[in-house]
């Protein structure tokens, strides 16, 4: 009797341990969840001018949020029901998720300098092909409004434009760096590529905190899920040798 009543409150415990690391995941599957569709909306621009080539992006952070999401509601699940198989699937997730993020964030680190070089090309390759291109014009825009800055070195970039109206900001022209009517009112007079690239190195680095932040938690998550595991099975064992 009582080591049932000592099985019991273990498993409570466990339950407890099991519904909070699963509630964490639901928070955090959310979260990542916002963080891609806000990265689909606020650089749509970058993500076409880059050729498409950062397209995924947005929707392989979705995807891994969803992933979470649906883990910690295995996890609470298993937990609560004390369900050995829904635990051994979130253990699975788990240590899935948690070899993907260390893959991921291991190649980011590795690879920062091309990121960065990549898009540093990105940025004057636009400059220089503005008055020809409608994508670049659009990606600029979002540049020098998203940067407070103007062109890759500065406004003096525009200054040999073939297209005065295009520099000065009429029509399809730029009227985050110029102001429209004026060309001598400029708006932002700092080159966009130091900000450009500062923000994607700050980006990198919060990247890296998140990815750590979630791969520790997981971590103590598949801990959290052995032990569970193990004290049922251990259980369970007990139940049938005592059959026999």
């Amino acid at each position: 009797m009582r080591g049932n009543q000592m099985f019991a409150n273990i498993m409570c415990m466990n339950a407890c341990v099991g519904c909070f690391f699963g509630a964490i995941f639901l928070v955090a599957g959310l979260t990542i969840i916002v963080l891609g569709i806000l990265i689909k909306i606020n650089f749509e621009y970058y993500i076409v001018y880059s050729e498409n080539k950062n397209e995924l992006l947005p929707w392989s952070i979705i995807g891994i949020g969803f992933t979470i999401l649906f883990a910690g509601l295995l996890g609470c699940f298993g937990a609560i029901k004390g369900n050995m198989c829904v635990l051994g699937i979130f253990l699975i997730l788990l240590f899935t998720i948690f070899v993907s993020e260390i893959a991921v964030g291991s190649m980011a680190f590795i690879y920062s300098s091309k990121i960065e070089a990549y898009t540093d090309n990105r940025l004057k390759n636009a400059v220089d092909v503005f008055d020809n291109s409608s994508s670049s014009r659009k990606f600029l825009d979002w540049a020098h409004e998203k940067f407070s800055c103007c062109g890759y070195l500065g406004p003096s970039d525009f200054n040999n434009a073939t297209d005065l109206k295009l520099t000065c900001g009429y029509n399809n022209g730029l009227p985050s760096c110029h102001r429209k009517m004026n060309c001598k009112k400029i708006l932002f007079t700092d080159g966009c590529n130091l900000k450009f690239l500062n923000f994607i190195k700050q980006n990198i680095v919060i990247a890296g905190g998140v990815v750590f932040g979630l791969s520790l938690m997981q971590l103590i998550g598949i801990v959290c899920s052995s032990v569970l595991g193990c004290v049922r099975g251990g259980r369970d064992y007990g139940n049938l040798e005592s059959k026999w």
